[in-house]
């Protein structure tokens, strides 16, 4: 369950997380009658839920092969707004995992790459590709060092 109410907000949003079989990706649903919410507001959290690379809680790598269910929710007819839903629902994904079983598939790298300044956008389409995420670069002397993670299995043989 995500709660969101600061004051003259509110959103509330209820979630089953169910884990799916290995390679299938995110999946997403609603099995929530329009009496408990509007189906314009379960759209809404459905592309919230889309929108964004949750994260898991054990390394803060990519979740994957799970499906979301939106089973529930509640807004006040005056004091709720669309953000309102988007902080609720990713609030409900973090609570749902941390009181779940969560499974590590994959080790991940974390990595500082040094290339020269010339060889920056082929090292970041290069990690892009990989699956993996990076910071800013910033400039050594003549070099420049990206950090980030990525997959092993996609890193090991990266030159």
């Amino acid at each position: 369950m995500g709660h969101y109410d600061p004051l003259r907000h509110y959103a509330e949003v209820h979630l089953l997380l169910e884990p799916g079989e290995q390679g299938s990706g995110l999946q997403f649903a609603a099995n929530c009658g329009e009496d408990l919410l509007d189906r314009n507001w379960q759209r809404l959290i459905l592309t919230h839920l889309k929108e964004k690379k949750h994260i898991g809680v054990l390394t803060g790598s990519p979740i994957t092969d799970m499906k979301i269910t939106l089973i529930a929710g509640r807004a006040h007819q005056k004091h709720t707004e669309g953000g309102d839903f988007r902080q609720a629902t990713y609030r409900a994904v973090r609570q749902g995992l941390k009181s779940a079983k969560s499974v590590l598939l994959e080790p991940w790298y974390e990595f500082k790459l040094e290339v020269p300044p010339e060889s920056v956008g082929r090292a970041m389409t290069d990690i892009q590709q990989m699956g993996g995420d990076f910071s800013q670069p910033e400039i050594r002397g003549d070099m420049s060092v990206k950090s980030g993670s990525a997959p092993v299995s996609k890193m090991r043989d990266f030159q």
